[in-house]
């Protein structure tokens, strides 16, 4: 279970890990809601701001980039796609189009990364206690089990991303990875993928069940301090930088 630990959360002390929930999970918004509007410049300061978190937090990149590493694949066929044209049989790059697609992926790749950084250094019961603090407001919404739903998603993503590099690694000792047709490996995979997942997510239903599990749970209490202030105001002056730009 160790090789999933840099997707779900990772105990420490770092500033990211005292802040809010409420306070992060509303940067990322912002962040994901005006990387559409920055240009190289924003993009670079945000990725500084991004390693630098991600060094403070003490949260191994190497091993957040591996667990992505099937994204950064899928990054790179836009990339290709977006870039590169046939003129009969002979491929063309363009310059243009090429800048233009690597933003397209760059504003992508940060979106992923702040939600990882987001979900590294926040418990899953701080995460469902930001979320209903911030759908109470809204009206013909049971706050608690949207909350209790994202609370599931969250823990069960590191759980499906660990079954498949398990069932990965039996076939390929298999000598699975041999097979020649694309659909036939996918076949072999993804059915046992969605089989184990399906168990889990029985016994987990099971198990709440036993416990006779209420959506009526004590929250954990949210604190807005002084730290979190000082994190907007980082946050605001970077947020500019799309703006100004």
């Amino acid at each position: 279970m160790g090789e999933i630990a840099a997707i779900g959360f990772t105990p420490g002390r770092s500033l990211l890990h005292r802040l809010d929930p409420r306070t992060k999970q509303t940067l990322l918004i912002v962040f994901g809601a005006i990387s559409p509007w920055g240009d190289f410049f924003f993009l670079s300061i945000l990725s500084t701001t991004l390693l630098f978190c991600f060094a403070t937090a003490r949260i191994p990149f190497g091993r957040l980039v591996r667990e992505i590493r099937y994204f950064l694949f899928f990054l790179a066929l836009l990339f290709c796609l977006r870039t590169v044209s046939f003129d009969g049989w002979t491929p063309v790059f363009a310059m243009d189009p090429a800048a233009e697609a690597l933003k397209i992926c760059w504003r992508l790749l940060l979106v992923v990364m702040m939600g990882l950084l987001v979900m590294a250094t926040t418990r899953t019961a701080h995460i469902r206690a930001a979320l209903v603090w911030f759908l109470k407001p809204v009206p013909l919404i049971d706050e608690k089990m949207a909350a209790t739903m994202v609370g599931l998603v969250v823990r069960f993503l590191p759980q499906i991303l660990f079954q498949a590099a398990e069932i990965s690694d039996a076939q390929r000792a298999r000598c699975a990875d041999r097979c020649k047709n694309p659909m036939l490996r996918l076949k072999r995979f993804g059915i046992p993928l969605f089989r184990r997942v399906f168990t889990c997510a029985d016994e987990l239903v099971a198990a709440m069940q036993a416990r006779c599990y209420s959506e009526n749970r004590t929250l954990p209490e949210l604190y807005f301090t002084l730290m979190d202030l000082l994190a907007v105001v980082a946050a605001v002056i970077v947020a500019l930088t799309a703006l100004i730009s």
